[in-house]
């Protein structure tokens, strides 16, 4: 390992590379390394042509720092392989104008694909992204039709169908810790989330790339426990010590707190609960297939807010819930506190969380859904003009029994909830609920080999999976099922011959009702 200033990275990053990083957003982000390759390009106009390897969006929300949009508006990446982008406009805006080539595989697969890159292994083998958009008889991954080459092709292995990600190698891995000692480990101290930097720094030395990694400081060996060891200074070569607090920040929203490391524990939530409307109503009512000591994979985007309702309704201690960077348990913060977790029962690295979930660790996913079709398939990845990818959803939704999609309805439909009741102001522009999917996220075909238990939640309905298509199990108090539920689908859903009324207390300011249901036995 060589401690070196960031002016000598000019030496270590070739035009072309294969970089590799691990971050979610700003966390983990070695943005100090990033800032230093794009002030080289604005001088010299090189390195470029980068091909990015990155299972998360790394997304500078503050606008102060660089992330992926710093190299794309620069034409500096030439190829992008990742699971979503949710942060990064520029770079979307790049993917659809075919000015980059571009692939959304899930996000497991490319978190726990390093470990296949040894001379050991064959690769990439496993049924996650069959029979979906990743699926080589579909898209195979690729976003535009700049991307040609094909990632993902059929193999059969004992009369069974498999998917092989042919992943190229890494000559660069760009990491970041908290700390390194003078042999080069690497600890990730004051960081947020583990992430799965030892994995790519594995797969990166394997190949002979280039393993560089920011710290805050470096520290006399034996400093440290060396359990704290995350990355051993074997796979690391260099090391770079971080300049300017702002280009190491541990979130988004903060530079350090030291409670989002574990370090101690807050007595009361940070964010405000949810304010009665649509999100929450939605939430209430999917919270309600939950069973006592459930482990819950909560999904981005409404369901991220699944832990307000919780820890508002006093049940959180009777489930556990999960995010598949790592987080286990606690207070999992959303919207402006987004990725600012407290409280947590366990950190995870961020692969072996994703063997967690494949080993049958989770008992139920909450996801969204931008479409559903006549038949259940389900597309969260690429609709209207956008164009977010696929995330963990693939992985997740192939992983478990029970599955709870959330969304609201129609798009832009407006209600509004009063005494116990939902009154439609506006009932929206385009349904949700489609004759076909434009995008396949979630098979149908695959649920029912799986036997999966399946419902779709909404604020003025909820829907079931059933062998012979959508059913319609119930509806909201106030609505009618003709005006406000039908007249927004595409399709005729089968209708039970008995449709339950949502229970009204859900629909009030207070509720309160959570934990006695959690705790029955009975389905609600």
């Amino acid at each position: 390992m060589k401690i070196i200033p960031f002016s000598d990275l000019k030496d270590i990053i070739n035009e072309g590379d294969v970089i590799a990083l691990a971050a979610l957003s700003t966390a983990n982000l070695p943005a100090e390394i990033l800032k230093t390759l794009v002030d080289q390009y604005d001088e010299h106009q090189t390195p470029k042509a980068f091909t990015f390897m990155l299972a998360n969006d790394i997304s500078d929300y503050r606008g102060d720092s660089y992330d992926l949009d710093s190299f794309v508006s620069r034409g500096m990446v030439k190829r992008l392989i990742t699971s979503i982008i949710t942060g990064s406009p520029k770079t979307i805006n790049a993917m659809r104008n075919n000015d980059i080539e571009a692939y959304y595989v899930p996000q497991g697969v490319i978190t726990t694909h390093y470990r296949s890159q040894t001379s050991a292994s064959p690769g990439t083998i496993t049924k996650i992204g069959l029979n979906t958009n990743v699926d080589s008889r579909y898209s195979g991954g690729k976003v535009n039709t700049r991307t040609t080459e094909d990632l993902v092709s059929l193999i059969e292995i004992k009369g069974e169908t498999y998917l092989n990600y042919d992943f190229p190698e890494i000559d660069v891995a760009l990491l970041r810790g908290t700390y390194a000692d003078t042999e080069g480990n690497i600890y990730m101290t004051h960081e947020a989330h583990l992430g799965e930097g030892y994995s790519v720094a594995a797969a990166t030395h394997k190949n002979k790339g280039k393993v560089i990694v920011q710290v805050k400081a470096v520290i006399q060996s034996g400093r440290f426990n060396p359990s704290d060891v995350f990355i051993p200074g074997k796979l690391v070569d260099y090391v770079v010590v971080n300049s300017n607090p702002k280009y190491h920040r541990q979130v988004v929203q903060t530079q350090y707190d030291p409670a989002l490391s574990g370090h101690y524990q807050i007595t009361e939530m940070r964010e405000p609960y949810i304010a009665l409307g649509t999100r929450k109503v939605i939430l209430r009512r999917a919270a309600q297939y939950l069973l006592e000591g459930d482990v819950i994979s909560i999904g981005f985007g409404i369901n991220n807010e699944l832990s307000n309702v919780l820890e508002e309704e006093q049940a959180n201690h009777l489930v556990q819930t999960n995010i598949d960077t790592g987080v286990f348990g606690g207070l999992i913060s959303s919207g402006n506190y987004f990725g600012m977790n407290y409280n947590l029962s366990a950190r995870m690295r961020h692969e072996l969380t994703w063997d967690f979930i494949y080993n049958d660790g989770i008992d139920v996913a909450f996801l969204s859904f931008a479409e559903v079709d006549q038949y259940g398939n389900v597309n969260v990845s690429k609709f209207g003009d956008k164009m977010n990818g696929c995330g963990g959803f693939i992985d997740i939704s192939q992983s478990v029994k029970r599955i709870v999609f959330s969304a609201s309805m129609v798009v832009g439909g407006q209600l509004n909830f009063v005494n116990g009741e939902a009154q439609v102001e506006t009932q929206g522009k385009s349904p949700k609920f489609v004759k076909e999917v434009g995008n396949i996220d979630f098979n149908v075909e695959n649920a029912r080999k799986l036997a999966q238990e399946v419902y779709f939640v909404t604020e003025r309905a909820v829907f079931e999976l059933t062998d012979k298509g959508i059913k319609l199990i119930e509806i909201a108090p106030g609505l009618d099922l003709e005006r406000d539920i039908l007249a927004n689908m595409e399709f005729q859903p089968i209708i039970s011959d008995e449709i339950n009324i949502t229970q009204n207390d859900i629909y009030q300011k207070t509720w309160g009702g959570l934990s006695q249901v959690i705790k029955s036995e009975d389905r609600i």
